[in-house]
């Protein structure tokens, strides 16, 4: 399965370049690019991705600052022209530190080492998604994944809907949806994630998931859709 991620370089020729030599490297997909950060925060708050590849040097705060805004965590591969970076990249546990122009080698060897490491936590994560385990009014949960109907935003909180029970979690959506298989739970909506073993039918604007209906934003369809149809 391929990873997907987003690039961040301000610089428009450098990421015209470096966009150029992403290519060659099938086994990892572009989900969305930016010129700043305030965008790639904004869209990753409503997105998951596996990683990013961000320039150290962006308008309005740079790719270090943006890293430390990030509300979940991703692997990072920072693009730099000082190699002093590289000390503080290692320190703050980012995947390599390239320097610019960028070698198509260098990056071989650390997409390798990126989707080394996602694979290896995909299989982990695997193993134990039978199960959900979460706290819960100071209490530690445990649900059976696939008795989940949909998860919906309530503000820092997500309401996890089963047939018997509500649960209220302090997280963030995407948070929340990270933990759960790939693939069989999708967002549907800014405040929306449906377990596709639930979803019964589905209209341009709706999810009928369970028998309950749910909006579908405009942003989602179509990869809700994809997801869906592609769902065994």
């Amino acid at each position: 399965m391929k990873l997907s991620y987003i690039y961040i370089d301000s610089n428009p020729v450098e990421r015209l370049h470096f966009l150029q030599i992403l290519k060659y490297f099938p086994e990892i997909t572009l989900k969305a690019e930016f010129s700043d950060a305030v965008n790639a925060n904004e869209y990753l708050n409503y997105n998951a991705v596996d990683f990013a590849i961000v320039c150290s040097e962006l308008t309005v705060y740079d790719g270090f600052d943006f890293v430390k805004q990030l509300k979940d965590n991703i692997e990072i591969i920072l693009l730099t022209k000082d190699p002093m970076d590289a000390i503080r990249s290692y320190e703050m546990g980012f995947i390599d530190c390239l320097l610019k122009p960028v070698n198509q080698e260098r990056l071989k060897s650390s997409i390798e080492r990126l989707v080394h490491k996602i694979e290896c936590q995909k299989v982990t994560h695997k193993k134990k998604e039978h199960l959900i385990h979460f706290k819960c009014n100071f209490k530690s949960e445990k649900l059976v994944i696939n008795n989940i109907r949909w998860i919906e935003a309530m503000g820092d909180y997500v309401k996890v809907v089963t047939k018997n029970k509500n649960y209220m979690i302090l997280s963030t959506m995407k948070s929340f949806l990270a933990k759960l298989p790939e693939n069989q739970f999708v967002r549907i909506h800014k405040s929306y994630i449906v377990n596709l073993e639930k979803v019964i039918n589905f209209s341009t604007r709706n999810v009928n998931t369970d028998g309950e209906i749910l909006p579908l934003s405009r942003k989602q369809k179509r990869e809700f859709k994809e997801t869906f149809l592609n769902f065994q």
